[in-house]
């Protein structure tokens, strides 16, 4: 005797995920501080080649990461590296904004970090012949 195939009362199928809706609360420059203690944190990136963002765009964020410190002079062919890795004592910052933009940062209470490195320092594609990294390993400390 062969049995029956079963018969659902439903759909056999799962039922599909529903998305939650939205949420009444919406995050805007003013409304979120960056006063949160150092277990929460909003983190901005800041290229030195763009300009720097306003008071009120970084009004949120508690840490600016600033892209990027390179120790070498800029050379159309191959850049002119550093043999001691060092880098200069003034980092350009957002298309030569006023020395004073970090300053102002970390007066806001901002922490402001600074990347070291970027594509000018050599990489691994066909055609770079950048080789800063070279002069820089070993000297992590």
């Amino acid at each position: 005797m062969l049995s029956e195939r079963p018969v659902y009362a439903t759909s056999p199928f799962p039922p599909s995920p529903t998305s939650p809706g939205p949420t009444s609360r919406m995050l805007t420059p003013d409304s979120y501080t960056a006063d949160h203690g150092e277990d929460s944190r909003l983190i901005a990136y800041v290229g030195n080649w763009q300009t720097c963002p306003s008071a009120q765009q970084v009004s949120a964020y508690s840490h600016l990461v600033i892209a990027f410190a390179v120790s070498y002079s800029y050379s159309s062919w191959k850049n002119n590296c550093n043999s001691q890795c060092a880098i200069a004592p003034y980092v350009p910052i957002c298309n030569g904004a006023d020395a004073n933009t970090v300053s102002d940062w970390q007066a806001a209470g901002k922490k402001v970090i600074l990347s070291f490195g970027g594509a000018g320092m050599g990489g691994s594609w066909l055609g770079d012949q950048n080789n800063c990294w070279d002069y820089c390993f070993g000297k992590e400390d």
